[in-house]
């Protein structure tokens, strides 16, 4: 990887001043081990079908100004009003458009759905441990003040037992 080819990238991406960068500019982000993994992966892995068109950003910004844009449960509900006229494949193409059918769409919806609730009980899991983790921790912490206090009395009474034995030993001197 290198910085000719990240400004590739962005010229295969639609950035239309592309050409005005200099690539021995954006060679130095390549030369930290802890940065290389994310640029390779933006390097092989972004496309110009990942990134909107400037129409679609524009129509997109046309929904949103206009109050179109359907998210959450209203774009649940939109898509099941739609599957409910659309049964056969062309209807679907045609109600979509895209090229994906239904079936792939409500299959990828329930697999994000799994792959959702799977997260939140491994995040809920992890909740528990760390405030297990936690309670144990404290009472680690209290117990080492508890010793702390413990060693302090002990070594008071044992320096005023010391005191009292040089008394009496000058005492008997």
């Amino acid at each position: 990887m290198s910085g000719a080819r990240l400004c590739a990238l962005l010229g295969e991406l639609g950035y239309e001043e592309h050409g005005a960068l200099d690539p021995d500019s954006f060679e130095w982000p390549f030369q930290y081990d802890d940065d290389r993994p994310i640029l390779d992966w933006i390097c092989h892995s972004l496309r110009p079908s990942n990134v909107l068109s400037p129409s679609e950003v524009s129509q997109y910004e046309q929904f949103i100004q206009e109050g179109k844009l359907l998210e959450g449960e209203d774009l649940d509900f939109a898509y099941d009003s739609i599957s409910a006229f659309s049964t056969r494949r062309d209807n679907q193409e045609a109600v979509f458009g895209a090229e994906e059918g239904l079936k792939d769409i409500r299959d990828a919806t329930l697999a994000y759905k799994a792959e959702a609730l799977e997260l939140q009980r491994q995040l809920r899991q992890l909740q528990n441990q760390y405030d297990m983790l936690t309670s144990q921790a404290s009472s680690l912490i209290q117990g080492r003040r508890a010793r702390v206090v413990a060693t302090s009395n002990v070594n008071g009474q044992l320096t005023t037992i010391d005191d009292s034995l040089s008394a009496i030993n000058l005492e008997i001197g």
